[in-house]
């Protein structure tokens, strides 16, 4: 068996809450390695969580610890009883193992009953060390190792390393939100850097068949199970079928507010969704500048249409910094394969870049907007809900419950 170290990190500043927020945390990191419960065992203190685990699932644990917000950093660590000569014999067996030469020590006492303090045992632990090897010597500045020494009520904890982990706040303690997942690389982005601050997300995606391909929609799929390793595993992706709102879309006559109106309409959907399912938030990849429709002008007039929030995470990153977010979370070589979007097919040839709120609802007063949002509501989505690493659709789901034998 092997011990893993999980740091809480930010969770720790939280006063009054800090609890609620590592019992979250540790929910999460409990429901991911459900499959893995035969294999470890939990306990927790104050600043952090100590998992034993089987060492032939170690690696595959570790996976999914870095990629669990709310976590810090992990370490592989030993743990040996209080006692100076086990501690003393632990950290030379280390140190022998050592494939660099230089190394330093560090003695953390959290449990202050202990009998020797940490300049003592540090110096102890070191000076064996040195003693009983040839090749190694102590550097306190640049050292090529480190050997950490905690010494806990439990036990003194002891490991050479830190693994960083996505860090971020347990996804679910903010509350649920909606993702405007298109194709493309910056919602996929947007989604991750919401879950990162604690947001559980939901998705959903506008298409037009036959103008949308099937490929288009398997693209949004494998993009939402892309994101699944950071959500919670029971979300859902909702689609939408726009195609009867777009063909009333093509009557407007400033076809240069085809685009702003699209958007107004799709917030305005996620709007009437989200108090469905109890979402508090919109989320979108949208970044300053980037299109017609992400000027502060545009934004402005779609932020009308909405009653909930509308986070945009990506405002003021540049291209290159979403891509190299989108390539580090494997989303990226998703997001740019050749399928389009409803709203890459339908962008007029000069979109407006400083949309007038007042032109936007007199073209949309031409419109049957509230009966079509209400008919798109009750007959043009469906939901996919993702379990075990696979996308079901709802109905299909309780036809599948409904035909198991008793």
């Amino acid at each position: 068996m092997k011990n893993i170290l999980v740091r809480y990190g930010e969770l720790t500043l939280k006063g009054n809450n800090r609890e609620y927020f590592i019992t979250k945390l540790i929910q999460n990191i409990k429901f991911k390695l459900k499959k893995y419960k035969e294999f470890v065992e939990y306990k927790k203190d104050y600043n952090s969580l100590t998992i034993t685990v089987n060492e032939t699932k170690i690696n595959e644990i570790i996976d999914v610890l870095t990629t669990t917000f709310g976590i810090y950093s992990i370490s592989i660590v030993d743990i040996v009883k209080k006692d100076e000569d086990l501690i003393l014999q632990k950290t030379l067996e280390i140190a022998k193992s050592l494939k660099e030469y230089t190394f330093k020590v560090e003695v953390e006492r959290k449990d202050k009953n202990f009998p020797i303090g940490s300049s003592d045992l540090k110096i102890k632990i070191a000076s064996n060390i040195l003693k009983n090897t040839n090749n190694l010597k102590v550097d306190v500045k640049k050292p090529e190792n480190k050997i950490t020494v905690i010494i806990k009520i439990d036990g003194a904890y002891i490991f050479t390393s830190k693994i960083v982990a996505s860090k971020g706040l347990p996804v679910g303690v903010g509350g649920k939100a909606i993702s405007l997942l298109s194709g493309g690389i910056d919602s996929p982005v947007a989604s991750y850097l919401t879950l990162k601050r604690g947001m559980q997300v939901d998705f959903l995606h506008f298409m037009t068949p036959p103008h949308t391909s099937k490929e288009a929609l398997n693209k949004v799929f494998s993009l939402a199970l892309a994101l699944e390793k950071y959500n919670q595993t029971h979300f859902s992706l909702y689609v939408c079928d726009f195609s009867l709102i777009l063909q009333e879309l093509m009557h407007i006559k400033e076809e240069s507010y085809r685009i702003t109106i699209m958007r107004r309409i799709f917030v305005k959907i996620a709007n009437k969704l989200a108090q469905l399912i109890n979402a508090k938030a919109i989320i979108t990849g949208d970044n300053l500048g980037q299109v017609a429709s992400q000027t502060i002008e545009s934004l402005n007039v779609i932020n009308k249409t909405s009653d909930l929030t509308i986070i945009r995470p990506l405002i003021t990153y540049d291209k290159e910094e979403i891509i190299d977010i989108a390539k580090k979370i494997d989303t990226y070589k998703i997001s740019i394969l050749p399928f389009d979007d409803v709203c890459s097919l339908y962008v007029p040839k000069n979109p407006i870049t400083k949309p007038k709120l007042f032109i936007a609802e007199g073209q949309e007063k031409n419109l049957l907007i509230d009966e079509l949002l209400d008919y798109a509501l009750n007959n043009c989505i469906k939901q996919y809900v993702c379990k075990d690493g696979e996308l079901v659709e709802k109905n299909q789901e309780q036809k599948n419950q409904e035909q198991k034998p008793e």
